[in-house]
């Protein structure tokens, strides 16, 4: 049974990614749990910084929810916390 009460997904939304955060360092935390297909940080169309949250899609739903809840409201990269929902 699912830790969440919602529909299973494969993706992730992780918010208060700092401009500095490379898709790599993404990958390297949360790959952990798990095979990630995509790690996706958008830009500004603008000014081409990053926005400050980025989408992660992992191969099984069973590592997504892992990574969910295992890394929801922890500290990453000096003081950014990350904030994880599907």
């Amino acid at each position: 049974m699912p830790r969440y009460t919602r529909p299973p997904n494969t993706s992730l939304f992780v918010r208060n990614v700092r401009d500095t955060t490379r898709p790599e360092d993404l990958q390297c935390e949360f790959g952990r749990y798990g095979p990630i297909v995509d790690v996706h940080i958008p830009l500004d169309f603008y000014t081409r910084c990053p926005r400050g949250f980025a989408y992660l899609q992992f191969e099984a739903v069973c590592d997504a929810e892992d990574a969910l809840y295992n890394l929801n409201k922890t500290n990453f990269t000096c003081n950014t916390c990350i904030h994880c929902h599907c």
